[in-house]
C-alpha cells in the first residue's frame, strides 16, 4: 500500500442552477426579484494527490482554493456552494483487474477560511442541486439585497483508512464536483 497515489480531478458544474420557489404548507412565499444574475466558479489546483497510509489518515497535497463570484441584482436571494464526490459507495476507485472502492464516508473536507465546514467532516451530506449523497455544503449566503460579490473557500481534503480493509497498492481516482445553487 505504500507509495499508492491518489488523484482527484476537479470539474466545475454548470455555472448556476436556478430553482423556482416552492410553497410549503403553512408558509407564505416570499417575494423574490432577480435581474441579470451570473455566478462564476473557479478552483485551483485541478488535481490533489494523496500518499495513502494503510490504516491511517492522509492529507491532500494541497488545499483547493474555490472562488465563487456573482453579479446582478437580487432581492431576497440565497446562494449555496456544494462539493460532491462520485457516489457514497465509490468516491474513489482503483486497482486492476479487481476494482476496489473508497467510500465517501472515508473522505473528509474542511473549510477553515470561513465556510460552513470548519473541521474535517465526511462527504456524507446531500446536495439538493444534483441529488448526490456524497457531498459537503461549503458556503451559504442569504441576502436581502445583493448587487455583486465574491467569496473564496479553501477546501482541505483528507482520506481516513483507519477502518477501511487493507487496500492493494494502486492508483485510486475520483472526481470532486463543485455546484453553485442560487434561488
Amino acid at each position: 500500500m505504500r507509495g499508492a497515489v491518489l488523484c482527484f480531478s476537479l470539474f466545475l458544474a454548470p455555472l448556476a442552477i436556478s430553482q423556482a420557489p416552492i410553497r410549503v404548507a403553512g408558509l407564505r412565499p416570499r417575494p423574490q426579484l432577480t435581474v441579470g444574475d451570473t455566478i462564476t466558479l473557479s478552483a485551483t489546483p485541478s488535481t490533489v494527490s494523496f500518499a495513502l497510509i494503510p490504516g491511517g489518515v492522509t492529507s491532500g497535497s494541497a488545499p483547493v482554493s474555490i472562488t465563487t463570484s456573482w453579479a446582478g441584482i437580487s432581492l431576497l436571494s440565497n446562494l449555496y456552494l456544494y462539493a460532491s464526490l462520485g457516489s457514497s459507495t465509490a468516491a474513489l476507485s482503483g486497482g486492476s483487474p479487481v476494482v476496489y472502492n473508497i467510500p465517501s464516508s472515508h473522505v473528509y473536507g474542511s473549510d477553515p477560511s470561513g465556510g460552513i465546514v470548519n473541521s474535517m467532516t465526511a462527504f456524507t451530506g446531500t446536495n439538493p442541486a444534483n441529488g448526490s449523497t456524497a457531498s459537503l455544503t461549503l458556503y451559504q449566503l442569504n441576502t436581502f439585497l445583493s448587487l455583486y460579490g465574491s467569496h473564496t473557500d479553501t477546501l482541505s481534503l483528507q482520506i481516513d483508512l483507519t477502518s477501511q480493509p487493507q487496500l492493494p497498492a494502486a492508483t485510486y481516482t475520483g472526481t470532486l464536483t463543485l455546484t453553485a445553487q442560487a434561488f
